[in-house]
C-alpha cells in the first residue's frame, strides 16, 4: 500500500480523519446512494452491519427503517419486512440488543437460546424457563394448533392487574410467555404487521428458511469460543477499525466471554489477545490512531478504502442517525473517534430535556456536527425540525445547509411526507439558511421510493 506511515512498533498510523473515514466506509455511510434500492441491497446491508438494532419508537419512523435509509436514501421499507417473511432471509434476535440478524447467523444465536434458562441477565426469564409455568405451555399449544399469532390474539384475564407500573408485559401472562418462549428459541418471529409481532414455532420458521435438515442439530453446535470469534470477526468487518475496548460492544459478547473458561472476563486485555489472533491470521493490520492511546486494529479488507482516502477522497455525505445507529449506539466509542456525545432523551422529562424526545445525528462530510429534534407530522404530511443544534465550534455554513437540507427532504420523501419545516436552531442563523434551502428547489423529489422487487 503506499503513502503508509507508522507509528510505534511498526504499527499502521492512522489520523482520526482516516480512522472515521475508514468505519464509515465499512458501516456503508462513506459513498452516496447511486441506484434505485431493490430487496438485495437491504439484504446486503444487514449482512454488511451484522445486526440491526429494533426499537418500537416511532415519532420519526422505527429506528431499524431509519438505520438503513442512513446508509440506502429512501427506499420501500417493505423491502425489509420482506426479508423477514416472505424471504426468511433474517430473524430477530437479542444481538447487541433486540435486532435484526442474518438468518446465516442462526446457528451462532442458538447456543444463546439453550442456555437462556442457567444464565439469562433477567430473573424472570431465568425462572420461567427453569420452573415452567402454565402460561407457556398454553401459549405454545394455542400456536402450535392455530397458526402463528400476536399478543393480540390472546385475551387478558378479566381479574387481571398489572403488578408494577413498569411490568412491561402489563397484565397479560400470555404476552410475557411468547417473549420468554422467543428468548429460549422454542419461538420464533415469524413475521410483523404494521409492526405487530406475529410469533410462530421455531422448528416452521426454519424448515421455511432453511428446507428440511438444513440447520445443524443442537448437538452440532458451535463452541464458546467458536461463537465469540465468530461475532468477533464480525464486529471488526462492520466497523472497519477499532481498539480493543470497542470489541465487545458491538454483539454484547460479555455473557459469551465469561464461558471460555474460569475467570474469562470481557477485558480489553482480552480483546487484545483475539485481535492479536487476528492479526497473526491477516485479519487485521496493527495501527494506532492519533489521540487514542489504545492500539488499533485496521480491518484487512478496507485497505483499499484507507488507499482513497491517501488518495485525497474525502466523505461527501450528509445523512441523519437515530440514538441506536450501529455506528454511535457505543457511546464510548463516538465520544473517541468523533467528539460526540450520544443524548437520548425520551425518557426525561420535558422540562429537563436539553435537545428534545427524539434527536437524530448530523453526519455531514465524515464528522457528526450535531443534532435535530425531529417529528413527523403524517396528518399534515410535514417533517418538522423542531431544532437543530450544532457542536460547538461548527459554522453554519452554506455547505452545511444545503447537506442537510438535502437529507431533511430525503427522509420527509422516505416518510411520504411532502414538507420539510425548520422552526429554530443554535446557532439561530442555521435556521434561516435552512429554509432557504429547503425554498430552493421543491420539498420533496417527486420520484416515489422504490417499490418491492425480488
Amino acid at each position: 500500500m503506499s503513502d503508509v506511515t507508522t507509528g510505534e512498533g511498526g504499527r499502521l498510523a492512522l489520523s482520526r480523519e482516516e480512522a472515521r473515514g475508514v468505519m464509515l466506509a465499512a458501516q456503508g455511510l462513506l459513498d452516496a446512494p447511486r441506484r434505485r434500492v431493490r430487496i438485495g441491497d437491504v439484504e446486503a446491508l444487514v449482512e454488511r452491519l451484522g445486526a440491526v438494532q429494533i426499537d418500537t419508537i416511532s415519532v420519526v419512523e422505527r429506528s431499524q427503517y431509519v438505520v438503513l435509509w442512513s446508509r440506502l436514501g429512501a427506499y420501500d421499507p417493505a423491502l425489509l419486512d420482506a426479508l423477514l417473511y416472505p424471504r426468511r432471509a433474517v430473524f430477530e434476535y437479542w444481538a447487541h440488543a433486540a435486532s435484526i440478524v442474518p438468518m446465516r447467523d442462526y446457528v451462532y444465536y442458538r447456543p444463546d437460546m439453550l442456555r437462556a434458562r442457567e444464565d439469562h441477565p433477567y430473573d424472570s426469564i431465568r425462572d420461567w424457563l427453569t420452573n415452567g409455568h402454565d402460561a407457556l405451555r398454553d401459549t405454545l399449544e394455542a400456536i402450535r394448533r392455530r397458526g402463528p399469532l400476536s399478543s393480540a390474539a390472546f385475551e387478558a384475564p378479566e381479574d387481571a392487574r398489572r403488578a408494577s407500573p413498569w411490568d412491561w408485559y402489563g397484565p397479560k401472562e400470555s404476552r410475557r410467555a411468547l417473549e420468554t418462549l422467543w428468548t429460549g428459541g422454542e419461538l420464533m418471529i415469524h413475521s410483523r404487521r404494521g409492526g405487530q409481532k406475529l410469533y410462530d414455532l421455531r422448528e416452521r420458521v426454519l424448515a421455511e428458511a432453511f428446507g428440511a435438515g438444513g440447520v445443524p442439530g443442537d448437538d452440532a453446535l458451535p463452541s464458546p469460543e467458536e461463537q465469540v470469534r465468530h461475532f468477533a470477526r464480525r464486529t471488526v468487518r462492520a466497523l472497519g477499525v477499532l481498539v480493543p475496548s470497542w470489541l465487545w460492544d458491538y454483539f454484547r459478547l460479555q455473557p459469551n466471554v465469561k464461558r471460555l473458561g474460569e475467570g474469562s472476563r470481557a477485558t480489553a486485555a482480552n480483546a487484545r489477545a483475539l485481535l492479536d489472533d487476528f492479526a497473526r491470521e491477516g485479519l487485521v493490520v496493527p495501527a494506532v490512531i492519533e489521540g487514542i492511546r489504545e492500539p488499533a486494529y485496521l480491518a484487512t479488507e478496507r485497505l483499499t478504502d484507507l488507499e482513497r482516502l491517501h488518495g485525497g477522497e474525502r466523505p461527501k455525505r450528509t445523512t441523519l442517525l437515530t440514538p441506536f445507529d450501529n455506528l454511535i449506539w457505543h457511546r464510548e466509542r463516538t465520544r473517541a473517534l468523533f467528539d460526540y456525545e450520544v443524548c437520548f432523551e425520551a425518557y426525561v422529562v420535558p422540562e429537563k430535556r436539553r435537545y428534545g424526545y427524539y434527536c437524530l445525528a448530523i453526519l455531514h462530510r465524515g464528522r457528526i456536527v450535531g443534532r435535530v429534534d425531529t417529528k413527523a407530522l403524517r396528518t399534515e404530511g410535514a417533517l418538522l425540525a423542531r431544532a437543530v443544534y450544532l457542536e460547538p465550534g461548527v459554522r453554519a455554513t452554506a455547505g452545511l445547509a444545503s447537506g442537510l437540507a438535502g437529507a431533511l427532504r430525503d427522509l420527509a420523501r422516505f416518510l411520504g411526507l411532502a414538507e420539510v419545516r425548520v422552526e429554530r436552531s443554535e446557532p439561530p442563523a442555521l435556521a434561516g439558511l435552512l429554509r432557504e434551502r429547503l425554498t430552493e428547489r421543491a420539498a420533496v423529489a417527486e420520484t416515489a421510493p422504490a417499490r418491492l422487487e425480488a
